[in-house]
């Protein structure tokens, strides 16, 4: 037995609510689901839980406790992750303003390849350092030490909790998707790709300014 089938139901009830919750990779997700449509979505979703495959691996080897504890490389990746989103969020208001000025015929954002949304996703998920924390603070909770390999415990977990988030994930994209085809239908496609700008700006501010939380 992998693990613990009684802390294993209880982990899967919590991780539900938190991969429900609305947070950084929701917004993240919505964002490029209203810039890219459904298939961009679903491309950063993916690389999303990629990222977090990354971390429960990072995890598991006792990377993650080496970052965490470590107040230089925390507070790197912290201000690398923040300004790879203000990196994203400013291309996506030049990309309104240009388009702005010479709007297309369908007022429609301008398209980029599915792998460059799905790298963003993962590099994005990799560089924010409140994952790291998160596996660290929750994941050893779940784990029995009766059962033995705890590293290979805590990255069933983590993947565990990869899965339910993406599924998550992208049901929220296809629904932004959607919703984003209906709002180039209305004429406020110009306007997708500052909408999304706003929102990594705004995730770049809130990883920057949010320090190393307490546990």
């Amino acid at each position: 037995m992998l693990l613990d089938p009684n802390l294993t139901v209880a982990y899967v009830v919590l991780a539900t609510a938190l991969a429900v919750a609305p947070g950084p990779d929701v917004l993240f997700v919505v964002a490029n689901g209203m810039r890219h449509k459904v298939k961009g979505a679903i491309a950063s979703a993916l690389g999303i839980g990629c990222g977090s495959i990354f971390h429960a691996i990072a995890a598991a080897l006792g990377i993650s406790a080496v970052v965490a504890a470590s107040p230089v490389a925390f507070e790197t990746l912290r201000y690398a992750g923040a300004a790879y989103l203000l990196y994203l969020g400013v291309q996506a208001l030049r990309s309104w303003a240009n388009h702005a000025d010479t709007p297309s015929p369908h007022d429609a954002p301008i398209e980029i390849s599915l792998w460059d949304v799905f790298r963003r996703g993962l590099i994005t998920n990799i560089l924010n350092p409140k994952v790291v924390v998160f596996y660290l603070a929750l994941l050893p909770q779940f784990v029995s030490v009766e059962l033995g390999n705890i590293g290979l415990q805590i990255f069933l977990l983590g993947s565990i909790h990869n899965v339910i988030g993406v599924t998550f994930l992208v049901g929220v994209g296809l629904a932004a998707g959607k919703a984003s085809g209906w709002v180039a239908q209305t004429g406020f496609g110009r306007w997708m790709d500052g909408i999304a700008g706003v929102f990594f700006i705004g995730l770049a501010m809130r990883l920057a300014l949010t320090g190393k939380p307490e546990h």
